[in-house]
């Protein structure tokens, strides 16, 4: 007799959206933190945007998803097409065909759009007649602030995806329910906390393990550095400004992580500005640090200087299999650097993108 077949779950497809060029890192956080997701992807070859499906049946996995460190929002999909001819009577006509039975009961929605390419239409164009297409067949009402659904839908190109939009604030900024950081100090020059997750995992953080920020600004990547490992790692967090120091001080505080060690510290002296540190705790493990651009002096000699003797230096209390990782919008000048001084060797490298600019990730390890 043939044993009866167990019933496949159906599948809920999401799609997040996340930093440029650093799908890759996302999919791995994907995998490792959501075991049941399957076809896992960049979406569609498109940036910023990776897709994977879940059982629908499985309570945990919104939360599983939302608690995600790398990514900014989330979709939960219902539909996916081309328009040949992308207008907004297209458009409508299709949307039209697609099944939504949760707005068949959803006391009221709003819908979202946005665009991407050249079109005859703005995303408020787009906005305005999805809004009236799904009332004419569902009669649900809209309300732009107490709505029950948030309809979204983006056009890149001749491509379409809809689908409804779970989240409102921007995941990144760990001001939400999920991953949640208090701060009160804002550095003008500070990271993503979805990229200080990602240079903490590049630097492959373990248990017992000391990490290093010497440019700390406001603290971004030791506050996400102490939310994911609490005290299971030892953390040193330096710089040259009073200001930044006092700031990071601050924000570690309202987040109670006072096990976190901040100091002034100069970035091209590390051998001896935490010498007493590392005679006491032993050498660094980590180091990882969101390294000045010298934008406003412009002068890349400067840089130059700094990263030879922060590098330089940083060899003299990195553990022998230690790591930095660092991020900065001079990369070649950096890379010219580590070639120069041979103390180190490149292994992996990432281009991605913050308030416009694009900014490099460098991953070493001492030669």
């Amino acid at each position: 007799m043939n044993k009866p077949t167990k019933k496949q779950s159906p599948l809920k497809k999401y799609l997040v959206t996340c930093d440029y060029n650093l799908e890759d890192l996302v999919i791995e956080e994907i995998k490792k933190n959501i075991p049941n997701a399957t076809e896992v992807e960049q979406f569609e070859n498109f940036s910023h945007r990776v897709s994977f499906s879940v059982p629908s049946q499985e309570n945990t996995t919104l939360e599983k998803i939302l608690s995600l460190r790398s990514i900014h929002s989330v979709i939960e999909l219902k539909a996916a097409f081309y328009l040949e001819d992308p207008t907004l009577e297209n458009l409508k006509a299709e949307i039209m065909k697609i099944d939504l039975p949760e707005m068949e009961t959803a006391k009221s929605f709003r819908a979202s759009a946005e665009r991407y390419g050249n079109h005859d239409f703005t995303s408020m164009d787009m906005a305005k007649h999805i809004g009236h297409t799904v009332i004419l067949r569902y009669q649900t009402s809209v309300s732009l602030d107490d709505y029950e659904y948030n309809l979204r839908v983006d056009i890149l190109g001749s491509f379409v995806f809809m689908g409804y939009q779970l989240t409102n604030d921007i995941l990144s900024h760990r001001q939400g329910k999920y991953n949640r950081i208090e701060r009160n100090f804002h550095h003008r020059a500070a990271t993503k906390h979805s990229i200080a997750y990602h240079l903490l995992t590049l630097a492959g953080l373990q248990e017992g393990d000391s990490l290093l920020d010497c440019t700390c600004g406001g603290g971004t990547i030791v506050l996400e550095a102490a939310s994911m490992f609490g005290e299971k790692i030892k953390i040193l967090a330096g710089d040259m400004h009073e200001r930044a120091i006092k700031g990071t001080k601050e924000n570690l505080a309202l987040n109670g992580f006072d096990f976190v060690e901040v100091r002034e510290l100069n970035a091209r002296h590390l051998d001896e500005t935490i010498q007493d540190y590392v005679l006491e705790n032993g050498k660094i493990d980590k180091i990882v640090c969101n390294l000045p651009f010298g934008i406003q002096s412009g002068k890349q000699v400067n840089m130059r200087g700094l990263y030879d003797q922060f590098l330089s230096s940083a060899s003299n209390v990195l553990s022998k299999n230690g790591k930095i990782v660092v991020l900065t919008m001079r990369q070649a000048v950096f890379r010219e650097v580590v070639f120069m001084i041979k103390k180190y060797k490149i292994t992996k490298e990432y281009v991605t993108e913050a308030g416009g600019l694009y900014l490099h990730i460098f991953v070493l390890e001492k030669i």
